[in-house]
């Protein structure tokens, strides 16, 4: 008697550890804009990878998903649609990529090429963030996880680097300020022509010279 008790009590729990399938909505979109502009990156979560190429545009790939049971899929697909990204250009060059999140549960990865000459402010809440190859200024927040920044000519560069929980790491220059808690890195370039300026509340922030491929893209 008991062994089919047992058998009864397995087979009700066992709806309650279907598999979750991974479901994705993966769009590309293009916006024209001229090198030396100010884009503006709002609301976005996850990984943001930003990268500089030699085209005057911007193109952003931004890959949604759900992890979901397979009667669910459609539910899913219908919810990785609620979120929007957004691009909208000003009449003063100026450039904003707006993440609008209406479902909880829903990741969003982000691949954004820019012209190389771009100059970025960047409010990310949560995740990793990389800037590689952006030839103007930088000016990132990251709420919690890492940012790393690769420079082909840091010593055009002044840098304030600064996390309230973690370490910062530089293979530029590393005169660094010791918090409490967090660490704090400011280097002045030979002939400071753009600055990066870098806060992170909670995570790692990497400062580095870029030699060849940009990493992690």
């Amino acid at each position: 008697m008991l062994p089919k008790l047992f058998a009864v009590a397995i087979c009700a729990t066992l709806p309650l550890f279907a598999v979750k399938q991974r479901v994705e909505l993966i769009t590309t979109d293009h916006a024209d804009f001229a090198a030396g502009g100010l884009i503006h990156i709002e609301g976005s979560t996850g990984e943001l990878n930003i990268a500089g190429w030699d085209q005057p545009s911007v193109e952003v790939i931004a890959t949604r998903y759900a992890f979901e049971e397979e009667r669910d899929k459609a539910a899913a697909t219908g919810k990785l649609k609620g979120i929007e990204v957004v691009k909208m250009v000003a009449a003063n060059g100026e450039l904003t990529i707006t993440t609008h999140r209406n479902e909880t549960g829903v990741h969003v990865d982000y691949q954004i090429m820019v012209p190389r000459k771009s100059r970025l402010v960047i409010h990310h809440h949560i995740g990793t963030v990389v800037v590689a190859d952006v030839g103007g200024d930088v000016d990132a927040t990251n709420g919690a996880g890492d940012i790393l920044v690769q420079l082909r000519d840091p010593e055009q560069y002044s840098i304030d680097a600064k996390t309230r929980l973690g370490a910062v790491y530089s293979d530029i220059k590393d005169p660094r300020h010791h918090d409490v808690i967090g660490e704090r890195l400011v280097s002045d370039g030979k002939t400071p022509l753009h600055h990066v300026n870098v806060r992170v509340g909670a995570g790692g922030i990497s400062i580095q010279k870029l030699n060849g491929p940009a990493a992690g893209l």
